[in-house]
């Protein structure tokens, strides 16, 4: 049979003066398992319990120095002193019959007692209870101290309802929107408080709790000092017929939830609907287009040359014009191109902004979209598209600057082009790239010719990435004589690429593709290590060095390898420094005047030949032009396809050779298809000379044989 305690420990203080009365306490309380303190008298037993801290305190209450009344006083003095939550239990030894001394006792602190002559064997039992009893009251004051602590946290209002409606508790919070007091909803029914819709809605809710157990929730909304607040009531059954509810002030929360909407809505930089609303928009209208027969279109625009801004004039300036563009945008649009039907209700509850004329959003970037509604003519949308472009001539005056942008927009139409946003979202941007192409500041439609185009723009781009490791690409050259000699003192190396269906592509076709995706640095790098490795072969052929010339890309001048890659080519082909010649474009090298100078350095210091490829055609500067400190300029084909009839090119063209002379500068001139160009050139003083009079691209074999044919006539 089991004990009725299972064995505890636990330590108590025993106090008499008498140590016969004392031994025997100590034994029935060993029986029991409890630990034990002796002291002889009060003083003892007062110092005991500071020094020591029992569990429990036994007192007699006839001792020396202090009484048993004394010390329980002094214990209760010293834990209010201390700030202690909970009392040690004492238990008082007092006389059968001595009443006096029990309500003494209770009156000095005491929480039990027990009479003279003492029944030894329940004592230890009883000293146990006192002791659970006394956790246990612990236990309960921790827990209502960490109840009305929380409850002091939270600012909720709490109530408690009966099953037909009527509150009969109500503990208001202390949040300061909290809607009522407890004056006015206890004994009254929640239609007697509450709006009707708003109590009807928490009735029906009452009673889905009642029947289900389960917890509900309220969501409402009360105006207070001309403020709405939103409130939040979550009831739950307490099993007894009634029903708890916890009310909650949620403005914050919906407050924050709008925030969020309108962030995921609306575009952050310029205050205009953002793409996942456009995209939302351009859905409904579809609906409604198809629902009512009627079509609309969208415009997708792009600013031209918006990159310049950012890099010229800073990300702060080209931020400040996406958001001047976007007022001038809504200023341009029409009411008659607006968006205004039903459904812009449920945007607005949505987070997307509830402004007449929501058609325009901003996509990304410097793309904005503009969706017209019921479309009678394509004219209509073209005549939009016209005011939006000569909207954005117009100069910007921001920061101090005065910018000038165009746009180039493209035009789907629903139903003619697509029947879903995926589609005519794309045709439209297919359409803008095109106007692109077209000259820029330009309004062009979609036509299914564009995606076929676009289509072979692809095809054409997989093809070249997988042209160099399919060993499709390879090198022409054309050779440079000079003119006075006749003697060939360099070639200039052309890429070609023979397309496994398409034959040969010309690099007018690919070479911009090239730029574009950047496959032009690892197609440059094997155009210069395989043109340095003829050239390398050509000298060890013919017995004599030759100069080839490599044609640089912007892209290609501005990779930071692109010292270390002509550095790592020359020391594996072998090939003299002094015979490779990088040909860049005056636009490459007035890009960025600073960078362009310390790439110059680092190729000059290679020791490799430099010159200026198509000159005439761009915007050299001449200050700039001594500090660059190239070797030769190369006179664009333009000017030498005139002569000797054109004399404006004849002038420009003597101009550049003696301008070139003066600055020290060897003159290549390219396109010479005439014998008279030929004379011509010899006249002005121009030292090297190349095109089809002269030698069309040839392959590296043709050349060497050249080479050859040269060295057998010397």
């Amino acid at each position: 049979m089991a004990a009725p305690f299972p064995p505890q420990r636990g330590t108590v203080l025993v106090a008499d003066d008498d140590p016969v009365m004392r031994l025997l306490m100590l034994e029935m309380l060993a029986q029991v398992g409890l630990d034990t303190i002796e002291a002889e008298d009060g003083e003892q037993a007062v110092a005991c319990f500071d020094r020591l801290a029992p569990d429990l305190v036994l007192l007699d209450v006839e001792m020396p120095r202090m009484d048993g009344f004394d010390v329980c006083r002094a214990i209760r003095a010293r834990e209010l002193g201390r700030g202690h939550t909970t009392s040690v239990p004492i238990v008082m030894v007092t006389g059968d019959d001595d009443l006096k001394a029990v309500t003494q006792a209770y009156e000095a602190g005491a929480t039990d007692f027990v009479s003279k002559p003492i029944n030894w064997p329940i004592l230890g039992h009883r000293v146990l209870y006192v002791l659970r009893a006394s956790d246990a009251i612990a236990r309960l004051r921790i827990a209502d101290a960490h109840n009305r602590a929380v409850l002091a946290a939270i600012p909720d209002t709490f109530f408690r309802m009966s099953p037909d409606g009527y509150y009969l508790d109500y503990e208001q919070g202390h949040d300061p929107g909290a809607a009522f007091t407890e004056q006015q909803c206890v004994g009254r029914h929640v239609r007697d408080v509450l709006p009707r819709a708003i109590a009807e809605r928490l009735l029906d809710q009452l009673k889905t709790v009642l029947d289900t157990h389960s917890i509900r929730s309220v969501d409402y909304a009360l105006e207070r000092d001309d403020t709405v607040h939103h409130f939040e009531a979550r009831l739950v059954s307490t099993g007894a017929g009634e029903v708890l509810g916890l009310v909650r002030d949620i403005s914050e929360r919906k407050r924050t939830e709008e925030q969020i909407r309108r962030l995921a809505y609306c575009d952050s930089l310029t205050g205009i609907p953002n793409r996942q609303a456009f995209l939302e928009m351009l859905e409904r209208e579809l609906e409604r287009s198809r629902q009512h027969g009627r079509k609309f279109a969208i415009l997708f625009m792009d600013l031209d040359s918006f990159k310049r801004i950012n890099d010229t004039l800073g990300h702060d300036v080209g931020d400040l014009l996406l958001k001047v563009v976007s007022e001038r945008l809504h200023e341009t649009i029409r009411p008659g191109d607006v968006v205004a039907h039903q459904g812009l209700g449920e945007a607005a509850s949505r987070g997307i902004p509830e402004r007449r004329g929501n058609n325009l959003a901003r996509l990304g970037g410097d793309e904005f979209t503009i969706l017209i509604p019921d479309l009678d003519r394509v004219d209509d949308a073209l005549n939009v598209a016209h005011r939006v472009k000569d909207a954005m001539r117009r100069p910007f005056h921001l920061d101090g600057h005065e910018i000038f942008v165009t746009a180039s927009i493209g035009i789907s139409l629903y139903p003619e082009d697509g029947d879903d946003s995926t589609s005519l979202l794309k045709y439209a941007d297919t359409a803008m790239y095109h106007a692109k192409n077209c000259g820029k500041n330009n309004a062009k439609l979609y036509s299914s010719a564009l995606t076929t185009q676009m289509m072979s723009h692809v095809k054409l781009e997989i093809g070249l990435r997988r042209a160099l490791q399919n060993n499709e690409l390879y090198l022409q050259y054309q050779p440079q004589i000079d003119v006075r000699s006749a003697r060939m003192v360099g070639v200039e190396a052309l890429v070609r690429w023979r397309h496994p269906e398409h034959g040969i592509v010309g690099p007018n076709e690919f070479i911009p593709l090239a730029e574009e995706t950047g496959l032009i640095v690892p197609i440059g790098a094997w155009v210069l290590r395989t043109a340095c490795g003829q050239a390398r072969a050509w000298q060890e052929q013919a017995g004599r060095p030759v100069r080839v010339a490599v044609n640089l890309s912007a892209r290609q001048f501005k990779d930071e390898n692109l010292a270390q890659t002509v550095l790592s080519v020359l020391n594996d082909t072998g090939l003299d420094p002094c015979l490779l010649e990088l040909e860049l474009t005056e636009g490459t090298l007035m890009d960025d005047a600073v960078a362009t100078l310390a790439t110059l350095e680092q190729l000059r210091a290679i020791g490799v030949y430099l010159s200026i490829d198509d000159f005439g055609t761009g915007y050299s500067s001449m200050n700039y032009l001594k500090r660059f400190d190239v070797r030769a300029l190369k006179i664009d084909r333009s000017f030498i396809s005139g002569l000797p009839e054109d004399s404006e090119n004849a002038a420009i063209t003597r101009a550049i050779i003696a301008m070139a002379h003066g600055l020290k500068l060897a003159v290549v001139a390219e396109g010479v298809e005439t014998g008279e160009q030929l004379q011509l050139l010899e006249q002005y003083g121009c030292d090297m000379a190349q095109g089809y009079l002269l030698g069309r691209p040839s392959s590296g074999e043709a050349i060497g044989e050249m080479l050859m044919g040269e060295a057998l006539t010397r």
